[in-house]
């Protein structure tokens, strides 16, 4: 396995973490894609996921932030919205000449930014969110965690 979760990854939410593996699970199929004979495809698909994702996640994660009175809201919006424009910008560039590089990069890319963004970003309003009611109550808000819906798409 490319990439694999841990405890220490954990904010605190169940359902951020849930949504966490999703991208670590994210992460790992686009590693896998390198080697694949239908690569193009199997990309496509993988970026329409990413984009997905972010859009859920990251709005579930900024609501959450939101309630709980998290000082530093707007500065993890705005890294969240660099990283947005990033993928977006990869998912209308993506061509077939561009699939075989891309996979492993964005891959390496990804598992870099997830390690960066959890462990420094998201620990920061651990405090502020784990164990808070209103956590758990806008994170449910937007439905189940992204895991089982992105694993059994991309399986």
């Amino acid at each position: 396995m490319f990439y694999q979760w841990n405890d220490s990854m954990s904010v605190g939410v169940l359902l951020i973490d849930n949504d966490h593996m999703a991208l670590i699970h994210l992460i790992n199929r686009l590693h896998e894609s390198v080697s694949a004979e239908d690569r193009y495809d199997v990309l496509d698909d993988l970026l329409n996921r990413l984009v997905d994702y972010i859009d859920i996640h990251f709005t579930r994660e900024e609501r959450i932030m939101e309630a709980c009175g998290y000082t530093e809201t707007a500065g993890h919006k705005e890294e969240h919205g660099v990283f947005v424009d990033y993928i977006r910008g990869l998912r209308k560039d993506f061509n077939a000449d561009s699939a075989p590089e891309l996979a492993a990069d964005l891959a390496e890319h990804l598992k870099n930014w997830l390690n960066h963004h959890i462990l420094i970003q998201d620990m920061a309003y651990r405090r502020s969110v784990e164990s808070n009611p209103n956590a758990i109550r806008i994170a449910e808000a937007f439905g189940p965690g992204l895991y089982d819906r992105i694993r059994g798409a991309t399986a």
